[in-house]
């Protein structure tokens, strides 16, 4: 995206504020400050999405550092607003394909955390950093040697589908077992399942990093006609349409991951763009 578009106004007062707080606690030098996730793919709705950060500084943070980097992110969540998650780490770093998660200072939920493994850390937010990534404060992405690898993403992607979706289906199932016919079920749990899903099988076809709803778009092009209507509620879920849906609905939306799952892990969703 071009960067002389400007930030939606929630996004930029929020960034703004975060700047003013990390100035104000005498930080090591924020060397860049960029924003990825829905964001950086057009997918922003005020008052449902987080703004999601990659943080580089010049040095790695000490822990007088970090109790000031709590000390911003408990008075960005006080302001209010949407909350402000990421990580923070040093322009070397992303300078390495992230094989696996790693214990960096984030913000999660609107925490700062310590100590903690950050699932963020991860080839995905490379890849949209790269290719998609808004900067807020610093150099140009392209500028920032990023590990950009279409292999790593693929095997994150995969293990991703197999690991925490098939188990969150499970679980989800399990909790439809409980549901009578004709009882209403959280249309939110809908969007983020089959979205979720159809996001990274799109991932997987082209190469690309798209956001919840571009992932359902690509669906309606890539999937049989038989699953388009499910894949159209959670579209419309997503855009806050409805808070409830039907609980045949869910379960028809589960039934579509465990599809859209084979099929993208059989091999039918290959890379086409390194």
């Amino acid at each position: 995206m071009s960067q002389a578009v400007p930030l939606p106004n929630p996004v930029a007062s929020v960034v703004a504020d975060y700047r003013r707080r990390l100035d104000a606690e005498g930080m090591p030098v924020l060397q860049g400050l960029y924003l990825v996730g829905s964001v950086a793919l057009d997918d922003f709705r005020p008052g449902a999405s987080d703004i999601d950060f990659v943080a580089v500084l010049d040095r790695e943070p000490a822990t007088r550092d970090c109790a000031a980097l709590e000390r911003v992110h408990a008075g960005l969540a006080e302001a209010g607003g949407a909350c402000f998650d990421g990580f923070y780490l040093t322009a070397e770093a992303l300078g390495r394909v992230p094989t696996q998660y790693v214990v960096l200072p984030f913000s999660l939920d609107g925490r700062f955390r310590t100590g903690e493994v950050c699932r963020e850390v991860n080839p995905v937010v490379w890849r949209c950093l790269a290719r998609h990534g808004r900067t807020a404060f610093g150099p140009p992405p392209s500028e920032l040697g990023i590990a950009d690898d279409g292999d790593a993403l693929r095997t994150y992607q995969v293990g991703n589908l197999r690991e925490y979706w098939l188990s969150w289906i499970t679980q989800a199932e399990a909790g439809l077992a409980w549901k009578a016919p004709g009882e209403d079920a959280n249309a939110g749990a809908l969007a983020w399942g089959v979205l979720g899903v159809a996001r990274i099988a799109c991932a997987l076809e082209t190469g690309g990093v798209v956001s919840k709803d571009g992932g359902g778009r690509h669906a309606l092009v890539a999937h049989p006609a038989r699953w388009h209507p499910v894949i159209r509620e959670a579209l419309a879920a997503h855009a806050g349409v409805m808070g409830r849906v039907p609980v045949e609905t869910v379960r028809e939306g589960l039934a579509y991951m465990r599809f859209a799952i084979a099929a993208a892990t059989a091999g039918t969703g290959r890379t086409r763009a390194p």
